[in-house]
């Protein structure tokens, strides 16, 4: 069935003036120039070690409640793109059309966008929550920055114009998608749920790994989140080296345990790799398992570490104590109907 969609929709198409503007584009200035080192900066600050970045700065450093929703709104945002890429199946630009020159290392297919959706997501999803902040300039960055990161995509000839242009539209589709779940649904742990089944889809068809990190990433933001309202319940600090310190540890933690449990597998089964069921489920698994320690486990750690703060003289008793109200106004908050 799924080759009989392939056939029928065609892996390389494009729209016409789409080709004419990727190369007027790379024609302004190539390799090694001033605008390709720009552009792949750019594209960075669409990479998901950057948007993740961002969730664990509001989750563990600002506000959970928020930093929890645009987490799911990203994760979801990947989830339905590679549902889509391995149904449309559409080739790159550059290696659709031998004149396009490819300026950054990818894989898989083209449309949608991944880093134009996951951009979407993050940097409009942040000023979706924050709107009752008013923050006009967290305002222009989530409109600003996914433009740019899109832009860059084209320059780089990883993706036609139609691919950013729909992966743009599915992020922000998936943020106000979210927004209304989180508002009308009591319980919003259904949205993991629903989640979890839409997503299930891809076990069946989805062959790009993008999709397996996606559903491991769901099942350990899941758990994480729920672990956490139940038995950790931090509080959250607005002091900025603490910040740095948590965001350190927990991206120290989710890389180096990730690896960890990596080497493990491979000590006791060194062709894993050449096993796809096997690998596939195994990403799942691993990427459940450490997100799920760097969400709930992880920040027990936090109080832990305050007693030390508080015993060095970097903390007083009643910035300890405003963090503990804190953290129990959200708790009161997230169990609130939205």
């Amino acid at each position: 069935m799924l080759q009989i969609i392939s056939a029928a929709i065609g892996n390389t198409w494009s729209i016409a003036g789409e080709n004419e503007f990727i190369l007027w584009f790379q024609s302004i200035a190539g390799k090694g120039s001033f605008l390709y080192y720009i552009m792949n900066f750019i594209s960075m600050l669409g990479e998901e070690t950057v948007l993740v970045g961002i969730v664990g700065l509001i989750y563990w450093g600002l506000d959970k409640r928020r930093g929890e929703q645009i987490g799911i709104g990203m994760i979801a945002t990947t989830i339905f793109n590679p549902l889509i890429k391995n149904i449309v199946r559409r080739t790159r630009p550059f290696d659709a059309h031998s004149d396009i020159q490819n300026f950054r290392d990818v894989e898989g297919y083209s449309f949608p966008s991944g880093h134009s959706a996951n951009s979407a997501a993050t940097y409009f999803g942040t000023a979706y929550v924050y709107k009752d902040k008013h923050y006009k300039w967290l305002v222009a960055a989530a409109v600003v920055i996914p433009l740019l990161v899109a832009l860059s995509r084209t320059y780089l000839g990883a993706h036609y114009p139609s691919d950013v242009i729909c992966g743009l539209l599915l992020g922000i589709f998936v943020v106000l998608l979210n927004g209304l779940a989180c508002k009308f649904l009591l319980n919003k742990y259904w949205i993991y749920c629903i989640l979890g089944i839409i997503g299930f889809a891809g076990f069946f068809y989805c062959t790009t790994e993008d999709f397996f990190t996606a559903y491991g990433l769901l099942i350990g933001f899941f758990c994480g989140t729920l672990f956490e309202k139940k038995i950790t319940k931090f509080a959250n600090t607005r002091i900025w080296w603490r910040i740095v310190l948590r965001m350190g540890a927990g991206g120290a933690i989710f890389l180096g345990l990730n690896e960890l449990i990596k080497l493990i597998v491979g000590a006791c089964y060194p062709t894993y790799e050449q096993n796809i069921w096997f690998e596939h489920i195994f990403r799942v698994l691993r990427y459940a398992i450490v997100t799920f320690i760097d969400i709930g486990v992880y920040p027990l750690l936090f109080a832990q570490t305050e007693k030390l703060w508080l015993k060095w003289g970097w903390m007083k008793h009643d910035e300890l104590t405003a963090a503990a109200k804190n953290a129990e106004t959200q708790d009161e908050l997230q169990d609130a109907p939205q």
